[in-house]
């Protein structure tokens, strides 16, 4: 897989491809969490909130991870939310549209796919390790870092299976992968 970069920077509207495109907030320390959560990094990522609402504003439908659903706040999504869990342990009542999906993660986004004609927007949100699943199943079409300049503490990002994208060195820069 080759990826090709280029950086955006605050205020150019972001683009979602029919696909599976990819959008993480990490620290600069490539943490993605501080006590558990992404909504502390956005303090030191200002452009970020804005940047990644546009992506949602695009997408046919959300698709996170069991844990980024379970810390995050996501009560109310625009679209549908699929999340990805290899349990179902997962509580949906705080948001009426969430499904769980598991099982092979190329079969999910398939089903996914077709549930929506073949050519939906998938935004995925995370977290880290969904992502970095997506990038080495060879199935993240397109994926935007955003990089906070607070340090995280946990859940950390591995550039190294991005094959060794560039990051942005500051809020203001937004990256933005796609594969080829």
């Amino acid at each position: 897989m080759e990826w090709v970069w280029q950086v955006r920077f605050a205020g150019v509207s972001a683009k979602l491809i029919p696909g599976v495109n990819g959008c993480l907030l990490v620290g600069a320390n490539l943490a993605t969490t501080i006590a558990g959560r992404s909504h502390p990094l956005r303090a030191g990522a200002e452009s970020d909130r804005e940047f990644f609402r546009t992506l949602r504003s695009q997408a046919d439908l959300i698709l996170v991870g069991g844990r980024t659903f379970t810390a995050e706040p996501y009560r109310h999504t625009p679209v549908p939310i699929a999340i990805y869990a290899t349990n179902k342990l997962v509580d949906l009542k705080l948001n009426p549209i969430a499904r769980v999906v598991s099982g092979d993660l190329g079969d999910v986004i398939a089903k996914l796919q077709n549930a929506f004609g073949g050519s939906a927007k998938i935004l995925c949100e995370g977290g880290p390790t969904l992502i970095s699943t997506l990038i080495a199943a060879n199935l993240l079409d397109q994926l935007f870092l955003s990089r906070s300049t607070l340090a995280g503490d946990s859940d950390f990002f591995d550039v190294n299976i991005t094959n060794e994208m560039l990051l942005a060195s500051n809020s203001a820069v937004l990256a933005r992968y796609l594969k080829h």
